[in-house]
């Protein structure tokens, strides 16, 4: 019997492959706005999550922020999650050479780590993603709930 992939990363604590698959389209709608606005950088992922391990990726709502570190502000974003000192410049050269129209550079903080990953060569690029996205808005937003005594048919 094979297990599947969310109890086989659970155990071992490779989550942020299924992650990113439940995620892409707003990971690579933020790559590509950052770009936009802001030139090369890297996208942080900041999950506020308490066990990794027993979520099921593909039906359980798992609450992140996501926000653009422009180039020029990664060092110091870096130096601040007390990431190695001999591993940033190696991270600055990533900044300055990924493809944002193919790639995407992505840091994930969760479960008390720190990840950082370029995804090359994406099937669905950043720019398609943020087409998407813009597209399809209503399901990347939750509605505002209501304030009491409002009127649905005002």
């Amino acid at each position: 019997m094979r297990v599947k992939d969310s109890v086989w990363q659970g155990c071992f604590g490779y989550w942020q492959p299924l992650f990113i698959q439940e995620n892409l389209l707003p990971l690579g709608h933020a790559a590509w706005q950052g770009w936009l606005t802001q030139g090369r950088g890297v996208v942080v992922c900041d999950l506020s999550m308490v066990d990794i391990a027993s979520v099921d990726w593909s039906r359980d709502l798992v609450q992140y922020t996501l926000h653009f570190i422009a180039e020029s502000q990664v060092p110091a974003y870096l130096r601040g999650l007390a990431i190695e000192a001999g591993s940033i410049p190696h991270l600055l050269s990533t900044v300055q050479t990924y493809r944002p129209e193919q790639d995407m550079l992505l840091l994930m903080l969760g479960n008390g780590q720190t990840d950082i990953q370029l995804l090359k060569q994406l099937a669905l690029t950043p720019p398609e993603c943020y087409r998407q996205v813009r597209h399809r808005w209503d399901e990347f937003t939750l509605p505002l709930p209501m304030a009491d005594g409002a009127d649905d048919d005002a």
